[in-house]
Protein backbone atom coordinates (compact mmCIF):
# COMPACT_ATOMS: atom_id res chain seq x y z
CA UNK A 1 0.00 0.00 0.00
CA UNK A 2 1.49 3.37 -0.90
CA UNK A 3 4.30 1.68 -3.19
CA UNK A 4 5.06 4.16 -6.39
CA UNK A 5 5.00 2.53 -9.62
CA UNK A 6 5.75 3.98 -13.30
CA UNK A 7 5.27 2.06 -16.21
CA UNK A 8 8.32 1.83 -18.20
CA UNK A 9 9.73 4.04 -20.68
CA UNK A 10 10.09 1.12 -23.43
CA UNK A 11 5.93 -0.45 -22.68
CA UNK A 12 5.02 -0.01 -26.37
CA UNK A 13 1.50 2.03 -26.37
CA UNK A 14 1.15 2.19 -30.28
CA UNK A 15 -1.95 -0.78 -30.28
CA UNK A 16 -3.72 0.93 -27.70
CA UNK A 17 -6.46 3.37 -28.56
CA UNK A 18 -6.30 7.35 -28.03
CA UNK A 19 -7.39 7.32 -24.95
CA UNK A 20 -6.29 4.78 -23.60
CA UNK A 21 -2.76 6.13 -25.01
CA UNK A 22 -2.83 9.23 -23.03
CA UNK A 23 -3.47 7.82 -19.78
CA UNK A 24 -0.42 5.35 -20.53
CA UNK A 25 1.66 8.18 -20.93
CA UNK A 26 0.78 9.96 -17.66
CA UNK A 27 1.45 6.55 -15.89
CA UNK A 28 5.03 6.56 -17.83
CA UNK A 29 5.39 10.25 -16.87
CA UNK A 30 4.08 10.53 -13.41
CA UNK A 31 3.30 7.06 -12.18
CA UNK A 32 1.05 5.52 -9.78
CA UNK A 33 0.49 5.11 -6.47
CA UNK A 34 -1.05 1.31 -5.59
CA UNK A 35 -3.70 0.60 -3.16
CA UNK A 36 -4.68 -2.52 -2.14
CA UNK A 37 -8.19 -2.56 -1.89
CA UNK A 38 -10.01 -3.67 -4.68
CA UNK A 39 -9.41 -6.30 -7.44
CA UNK A 40 -6.30 -7.61 -8.32
CA UNK A 41 -4.28 -5.19 -10.40
CA UNK A 42 -7.11 -2.95 -11.21
CA UNK A 43 -6.67 0.39 -12.91
CA UNK A 44 -9.59 2.97 -11.28
CA UNK A 45 -10.27 6.33 -12.01
CA UNK A 46 -13.67 8.88 -11.53
CA UNK A 47 -15.64 8.94 -14.56
CA UNK A 48 -16.02 11.69 -16.84
CA UNK A 49 -18.18 12.12 -20.03
CA UNK A 50 -15.51 12.97 -21.95
CA UNK A 51 -14.05 9.76 -22.06
CA UNK A 52 -14.83 6.15 -23.61
CA UNK A 53 -14.96 3.51 -21.64
CA UNK A 54 -14.51 1.26 -24.34
CA UNK A 55 -11.09 2.68 -24.99
CA UNK A 56 -9.69 2.75 -21.45
CA UNK A 57 -11.36 -0.59 -20.72
CA UNK A 58 -8.27 -1.67 -22.99
CA UNK A 59 -5.41 -0.82 -19.98
CA UNK A 60 -6.62 -4.22 -18.33
CA UNK A 61 -3.78 -5.73 -20.76
CA UNK A 62 -1.16 -3.92 -18.86
CA UNK A 63 0.75 -6.71 -16.25
CA UNK A 64 2.28 -5.92 -13.41
CA UNK A 65 5.39 -6.81 -14.84
CA UNK A 66 5.82 -3.42 -17.29
CA UNK A 67 5.81 -1.33 -14.80
CA UNK A 68 8.75 -0.63 -12.29
CA UNK A 69 9.40 0.50 -8.91
CA UNK A 70 9.96 4.33 -8.43
CA UNK A 71 12.73 5.28 -6.14
CA UNK A 72 11.60 7.85 -3.76
CA UNK A 73 14.40 8.91 -2.09
CA UNK A 74 16.15 10.60 -5.06
CA UNK A 75 12.81 12.75 -5.29
CA UNK A 76 12.71 16.08 -3.72
CA UNK A 77 10.78 17.22 -0.80
CA UNK A 78 8.32 20.05 -0.11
Amino acid sequence: MGQRLRLKASFDTAGYPRQARIVLAALKRYGMIVADNGSDWFLSGSPASGWDNDQLQKLGGVKGSNFEVVDESKLPRP
